[in-house]
């Protein structure tokens, strides 16, 4: 009977000891999920100004879809005489932000058509309304790149 009573003793003080290292595991995984990304609409939280090490679940797009964006885009632009002369055959490149509050910023114009067109496309850029990019479903900065074919001729 008394070799019982030693394996019981042996038994409670292991279960104690497990228990200990139970809650001891049961602390550091609170203090790890505590320490993942919390949803925020703070854009310093996240900082990759080229976004390079994003993998977005939904990209930044214009709000009525890309088809209609180059079309306003394209009625937009009013073509000077001098422009119509010069026969434009060229691609205007245009690289800008789309902010996590949907706002536009950092227009830079990569490839220039001239003429005042570059201005016009950004001036009217800056009045569409873009959805952000979602990463982790949080709303993220993203660079988009806009080409647009430009072609002027004398008679237009």
């Amino acid at each position: 009977m008394r070799h019982y009573g030693k394996v019981i003793e042996y038994n409670l003080k292991k279960l104690v000891k497990m228990k200990k290292i139970a809650f001891l595991i049961a602390v550091f995984s609170a203090f790890s999920l505590n320490a993942q990304i919390n949803p925020t609409t703070d854009s310093t939280k996240y900082n990759d100004p080229q976004n390079m090490d994003v993998i977005y679940s939904g990209e930044a797009h214009y709000i009525d879809g890309e088809q209609e964006m180059y079309k306003i885009l394209f009625q937009c632009i009013e073509y000077s005489d001098e422009a119509k002369e010069a026969n434009i055959s060229d691609d205007l490149l245009i690289s800008f932000d789309v902010n996590f509050d949907s706002t536009l910023s950092g227009f830079e114009i990569i490839h220039s058509i001239g003429y005042g067109i570059d201005e016009q496309v950004i001036e009217k850029l800056k009045t569409m309304k873009f959805v952000p990019a979602v990463m982790n479903g949080i709303a993220v900065r993203q660079n988009i790149m806009i080409t647009l074919p430009i072609r002027t001729y004398p008679d237009m």
